[in-house]
């Protein structure tokens, strides 16, 4: 099953171009599948028992609906591309929270925030971006200086499936990217101090931090602006 699993892996990567995390997720749901032994004779009852090993190991019901829209994934491809039995997973029922967004006065303490260093300024211009514009976390850590169109408002970002689509921001945000763009001698619109890519885990750090200090509390991290955003693009009129 390994080497079926590689097979699986490598068209995901190479013809329909998934991104690394996309691909390490897939690693990671058969990972723990193959942990309980699930592959060595595939079929519906092994499949149970692992969901019941995961119950009773502790393991969330979120964590555990994840692993099963990841393995019913590879359950089809197997099923289509290789003529194994049809095998499906169905979600567990748990209790679903609502997840609210930020509230008019968080967003004012962000806006508000006056950045006393570089990177203070960085996380500051990239929460008013995601805040703008809606647009993921790691979409505005790939953004490019030579993809912003000031002139019309507009950002080239890439997203999931490394597909390019073009994103609106207001007037208001162009003031604050003219601004930190001038102030960045790289390629990249937010990098390091030496123009390398952020990490991820660093940008989250920055902002737990600043949250502390603005005394907001979001439901979950950067994809609270991207919530907010639709939210309000729905009530605004």
């Amino acid at each position: 099953m390994d080497k079926l699993f590689k097979e699986f892996i490598e068209e995901r990567r190479y013809l329909h171009n998934l991104s690394e995390a996309t691909l390490t997720f897939y690693k990671e749901t058969y990972r723990q599948f193959e942990q309980l032994n699930t592959f060595d004779n595939l079929s519906k009852e092994t499949l149970r028992k692992a969901i019941i090993a995961f119950r009773e190991r502790g393991t969330s019901i979120g964590a555990i609906n994840a692993y099963i829209r990841g393995i019913n994934v590879f359950l089809n491809w197997l099923h289509v591309e290789r003529n194994y039995e049809k095998l499906n997973l169905k979600s567990l029922r748990g209790e679903k929270r609502i997840m609210r967004p930020l509230s008019d006065m968080d967003l004012k303490k962000i806006v508000r925030f006056k950045p006393k260093n570089m990177s203070e300024r960085r996380l500051h211009t990239i929460l008013l971006v995601l805040m703008d514009t809606g647009m993921r976390i790691k979409e505005a850590l790939n953004i490019k200086k030579d993809s912003l169109d000031l002139d019309n408002l507009l950002i080239s970002v890439i997203g999931k499936g490394s597909k390019e689509r073009v994103v609106p921001f207001s007037y208001e945000l162009r003031k604050a990217l003219y601004k930190y763009a001038g102030l960045n001698k790289f390629e990249l619109l937010f990098s390091t101090t030496d123009g390398r890519k952020l990490r991820y885990d660093n940008v989250l750090r920055d902002f737990y931090l600043l949250k502390k200090r603005l005394k907001i509390e979001p439901d979950g991290a950067f994809h609270a602006f991207r919530r907010t955003f639709a939210t309000n693009y729905i009530v605004v009129p």
